[in-house]
Formats: structure tokens, sequence, C-alpha cells
């Protein structure tokens, strides 16, 4: 029996204790009407605590460590390998069949149906098409080559797709079980210190991802056939710079702001034209008040 709620968990790094943290949490609340237990996995437990309260956000929420989850070893590994390793063993903290990885600096804008999640009780797969071969796709295709040669497989299905990045990324339990499973049989014992050790968070990030390393296993080793969907449009929105803001109406369901030195005022007078809930959900944070935090 497929769960009716969907368990969701979020990675968030000290530095992102902050205004669109909140923003990002009370969008959750509101447009996630289908959610079951949340938990927030951290590098700094008693700070996140302290400004969940302060801010009367997600009351029920499980706050728990990265050493929690990760061993010795990996902790030593960089802040954005460890969230990636936080991500693929999920399935030790969520309950659910199928539980929803919120990004930290992701806002739902309007309701998350479990039809935009689930089909066929089992999780859609979102992938972003490119109208062009632009840099970003590059950049993708060879992330894409590099995760299918730790599979040791040809990406012969997921090339079709590319670009699996989605911050409310939805996993099922069973599949990630046999993921994890698949690599230690592969790697050994420590199997993702051995993948990354000595790998640059800011120079190879194109040698690793964890959600187009679920993607291929499903498709290319698993050969499974799950509901694919284009996420861009409007399901997804990414903005990557200020130009991109600019140009975006910021009418999906979904955005994920890449940078965090957006001004919230801008976001928020662009939602007033399309959507006045989710500007209102901005109005009611002091991100409201901050005004662009350069970083």
């Amino acid at each position: 029996m497929i769960d009716s709620r969907i368990d969701a968990f979020m990675c968030v790094h000290s530095r992102d204790i902050e205004y669109l943290l909140e923003a990002s949490l009370r969008s959750y609340q509101q447009h996630f009407p289908d959610k079951g237990n949340l938990t927030m996995v951290t590098d700094n437990p008693a700070a996140l605590r302290a400004f969940l309260d302060a801010k009367g956000l997600v009351p029920g929420a499980a706050v728990t460590g990265d050493n929690d989850w990760l061993s010795a070893s990996e902790l030593e590994l960089p802040g954005w390998f460890r969230q990636q390793i936080i991500k693929l063993r999920a399935f030790e903290f969520c309950r659910t069949d199928h539980f929803c990885n919120l990004g930290a600096d992701t806002l739902l804008l309007r309701p998350i149906a479990m039809t935009d999640l689930i089909d066929r009780r089992e999780p859609v797969l979102y992938y972003s098409s490119h109208r062009l071969p632009d840099l970003h796709y590059r950049f993708e295709k060879q992330r894409l080559r590099n995760v299918a040669k730790i599979l040791g497989v040809e990406p012969v299905r997921s090339f079709r797709y590319v670009d699996f990045i989605n911050d409310f990324f939805c996993f099922k339990r069973e599949w990630l079980i046999a993921l994890n499973d698949y690599i230690a049989s592969k790697y050994g014992s420590k199997p993702y210190v051995e993948l990354l050790k000595g790998l640059s968070a800011s120079k190879d990030q194109a040698r690793f991802g964890e959600w187009t390393l679920y993607s291929v296993f499903l498709l290319d080793v698993m050969h499974q056939s799950p509901t694919m969907r284009d996420a861009r449009g409007a399901y997804l929105t990414q903005i990557h710079s200020r130009l991109g803001l600019t140009l975006s109406r910021l009418d999906s369901k979904i955005v994920h702001l890449v940078q965090k030195s957006f001004d919230p005022n801008v976001i928020r007078q662009k939602l007033m034209k399309v959507n006045p809930g989710a500007a209102q959900i901005i109005g009611a944070t002091a991100w409201a008040d901050a005004g662009a935090r350069l970083r």
C-alpha cells in the first residue's frame, strides 16, 4: 500500500540559516498539503533549532546533525559532497515509501499535488529540457558521462534527458536502497569516500551528482520506466543570475534561487503580478525587510 503522505527532508548548511530558509519553509507549510514528517540535517543543529523556534517554523520537524548520518571519514569531505551523501542515505531517516528533498533555497510557489510527484504508484522522474546546447547543458552532459562511468554503464536512456537537477526531488525508498547496495558492491564498505576523496567542491562538481546518479541508475542499470516529465516551464524555474530573475515571470510551481543575493523585494513585486499568495509568503518573512544580502 502506497503512503498517502510524503516525508520530506532538507540539508541545511549553517550559512543557509537565514531569511531565504524561512521563506522556503513557509512555502512548504502552505503549498505541500500531503506532507508527512520533515527531517532537517545540518552541520549546526543548535543554531537551526534556535532559528526555527524563534520564527515559529515547522514545530514538529526533526533536527539532526550531519554526524548522525555520516561516518568520520565522510565528515572530512567538503560540505557540498557531504550533503549529497546525506540525500543518497535519506531512506535511513524518512519513513514513507516515497520522500522528497527540498532545497533550503527553493520556494514552492503553488500547491504541489500528489499527482505532481507520483504516477502509476511510483515517483515521477523530472528532467529539464534545453532548447540549445548552452553552457549549463554541456556541464550536465559531462556530469552524466562521469556518473555513468561510476555506475559502469553506457547512459543510453538517460542521455535522452541529461539534466535531472530538481530541488524538490522525489525518491522511491526501494530504488534508493538498491542504488546504495549497488554502489557498495562496486566500491566497498566506504564507497562515497572512495569516489569523492581528493575532489574539490568548487572545481569537480561535474564529477558527481546525487540526482544524476539516482536517475542514471534507474534508467540504465535497473531499466525502470518511471513517468518522465519535463520540469522546465510551468513546474520548475531555476534562477541563476540577476538577468535570469529579470527575464523570468516566476509563474511556475517551484523556483530554485541558485544565488542567495537576489533582492526579495524584486521577487515579491514580480510575484504580485502572477501569484499574490506566494508574494504574501515572502512579505511575511524577515527576508522582505533584508533587501539584497550580498555574499
